[in-house]
């Protein structure tokens, strides 16, 4: 089913959140680039994420949350310094580095590459990704809609060539302006360690990091 994004945000989410609580798969425009999403508590919906993608499991995966509150729901030992970050600094788009909690369904852990796996998790600056994550009422795997190491995560038409016969909803918003990617860090010894530079700056981070 596709559906163009000139609907109401509010309608194309919730279209979106019927697919993804019914274990389906919706492809949505987020930050510059077209995003397959599924529910990440549904282990058949992970597999058939991970399938679309061809996707490998000691390949980085990527979660959406609602809000930091929601950190403990998908990552276990979250350190104060990577609360402090999500609270001050999301939803900018800055993507920390966690261990997977493991309340997480173990057949998803599994996709996922196992405990030792890390996740990056962050809180999305769109409107539609923060409204279909409200109407789901969970966190959301999130997977850019491009195969491995190849582009075209940005176009319209070659998102529908390679993933159309996945997903039952594509929010086609033709092609997209690239957007700078998200900043990832992580937490090590009580210090911030930038993995990826990017859209949010180190001077900012480090005035989250020291501030009182």
């Amino acid at each position: 089913m596709y559906k163009m994004d000139s609907s109401p945000i509010s309608e194309l989410a919730q279209e979106a959140a019927a697919v993804i609580r019914d274990g389906g798969l919706v492809c949505l425009p987020c930050a510059g680039r077209y995003r397959i999403i599924a529910d990440l508590l549904n282990n058949d919906a992970v597999t058939r994420l991970m399938q679309a993608k061809s996707r490998i499991k000691t390949a980085p995966a990527l979660v959406f949350i609602e809000s930091p509150d929601d950190l403990d729901q998908v990552a276990e030992e979250v350190p104060e310094l990577a609360r402090k970050l999500a609270s001050e600094l999301w939803p900018r788009p800055i993507t920390i580095r966690a261990k997977p909690s493991s309340d997480l369904p173990k057949k998803v852990l599994k996709q996922l590459g196992g405990k030792k796996t890390r996740l990056g998790v962050r809180s999305p600056v769109s409107k539609l990704m923060q409204e279909v994550l409200k109407a789901v009422g969970s966190p959301l795997l999130v997977s850019s809609a491009n195969r491995q190491k190849k582009a075209g995560e940005s176009s319209s038409a070659q998102v529908t060539k390679t993933f159309g016969a996945y997903i039952e909803l594509f929010i086609d918003a033709g092609d997209l302006k690239p957007e700078e990617s998200s900043t990832i860090v992580s937490i090590d010894n009580d210090s911030v360690v930038i993995e990826r530079l990017g859209a949010v700056d180190e001077a900012t981070i480090d005035q989250v990091a020291a501030s009182e």
